[in-house]
């Protein structure tokens, strides 16, 4: 006489991070940049269940910063190489430290929202959207490169730049919709507040490390970034 197992209902409630096996770090950093850009909910997925998830911020902090130097390095050409060089520097540094100073909001808003995720875990999702960001300046950088080194026009260029940068800015909700199509977060709009808030931070942190086109081409002094944009888009 066979033994008929009981019957487990299908619970569609449960997000996949709670009923699936851990996987390693190693194998979620080798699913690679392709894997963050494809699926960002289930890469988000698997790093939430692995045992360690210091590789993987490693690899997302790399992304982001490689993404952001190459930006960096196509928007300093517009003046020469030693600008080129020291924006290739400053602005993985601009993205990764207003994402240090909006990790606190992060977690803040994300318990709001009804996430229950570790701040570690929590942190992963933060750099899988800077790593999604770097990836599509590191697209765009040969675009913005190409009108760097055959354009004069300073007011053509910075607009064209801020262009891209917000086509790069508007992936940012992949990783939030597909972390939130898996329940890996709680309600999206509190996340959507973080966004909001990082993209803030990070332009008045370009403020902030300017000149990112020359000295003499910038405003001296505090300045709100606005007020940066503005001045340096319409000096011509």
């Amino acid at each position: 006489m066979t033994t008929v197992p009981p019957h487990v209902p299908s619970r569609p409630d449960v997000a996949a991070s709670e009923v699936a096996p851990s996987r390693p770090a190693e194998e979620v950093t080798r699913c690679g940049i392709g894997e963050v850009l494809r699926e960002p909910g289930g890469f988000l997925d698997y790093a939430c269940r692995m045992d360690r998830v210091a590789p993987v911020l490693l690899f997302l902090a790399g992304v982001t910063a490689g993404g952001c130097a190459l930006f960096g390095a196509a928007l300093g050409s517009f003046v020469d190489g030693t600008v080129a060089a020291w924006d290739a520097l400053k602005l993985p540094g601009i993205v990764l430290f207003a994402f240090a100073l909006c990790f606190p909001t992060l977690y803040v808003f994300a318990c709001m929202s009804g996430c229950r995720l570790a701040p570690l875990r929590l942190a992963a999702f933060g750099l899988t959207c800077t790593a999604t960001l770097g990836c599509v300046m590191a697209a765009l950088a040969p675009v913005l490169w190409l009108f760097a080194v055959s354009t004069e026009s300073l007011v053509f260029f910075v607009w064209f730049s801020c262009a891209l940068a917000g086509v790069a800015v508007f992936s940012l909700q992949r990783p939030l919709l597909g972390a939130c199509e898996r329940k890996i977060l709680g309600t999206p709009v509190g996340m959507g507040a973080w966004l909001v808030v990082f993209v803030v931070v990070a332009l008045q942190a370009a403020t902030f490390v300017r000149p990112l086109l020359g000295g003499d081409r910038e405003p001296q002094g505090r300045c709100f970034f606005l007020q940066h944009l503005w001045s340096v888009a319409t000096r011509g």
